[in-house]
């Protein structure tokens, strides 16, 4: 079912068939909930919450889904469940997993071929040694950053984390530019 049709039965009420494709997006928010310090409730109504907002949003005069479905829901839950996470005091980690899960949802078509995972894997392989280290020590070993900090000799847990989000922002611009170089 395209996006389009799922907007459709949502404008026209018919919340039951938009809900069956809908639900195939809930566990990788369920994911993002658990690994950070929720629960499976928590990120049921979460996700509840933002199919609210979702529906509150396509019935408001001139919406525009500038992106796909599935990346939409995504951002507003990973939104709202940080603003949890911030009255609490806490901030949100997501894993190297749901990252390429997210750029491929905006980056790449619906359908993941070979040829796409290349790209996401080359994306990866283009960054600098240090990149690459600091994102497979924190995503594939599950090291804190604290450790990875003294590991790979920044000054401060804060500095780690800000370079592990440089490394992701240049993962990204990585994938964006070799897609567009094999669509010429």
């Amino acid at each position: 079912m395209k996006d389009e049709q799922i907007l459709d039965y949502l404008k026209a009420g018919n919340y039951t068939k938009a809900g069956e494709k809908l639900y195939g997006y809930f566990p990788v928010v369920q994911k993002l909930v658990l690994k950070n310090n929720g629960s499976k409730q928590d990120a049921e109504d979460i996700y509840q919450e933002a199919l609210i907002i979702l529906i509150r949003k396509i019935q408001s005069p001139g919406f525009i889904l500038s992106s796909s479905l599935n990346t939409y829901i995504y951002s507003v839950c990973r939104f709202l469940w940080n603003d949890q996470l911030k009255k609490k005091n806490k901030s949100i980690e997501t894993d190297i997993e749901t990252t390429l899960f997210v750029l491929k949802a905006e980056e790449i078509e619906n359908d993941t071929t070979e040829n796409e995972n290349k790209l996401a894997e080359k994306a990866f392989n283009e960054l600098g040694e240090k990149c690459k280290q600091l994102l497979q020590l924190f995503y594939f070993n599950k090291i804190s950053l604290k450790e990875i900090a003294t590991k790979l000799g920044f000054n401060s847990e804060k500095v780690a984390k800000n370079q592990k989000y440089r490394c992701l922002e240049k993962a990204k611009e990585n994938l964006k530019t070799l897609k567009s170089f094999s669509h010429e």
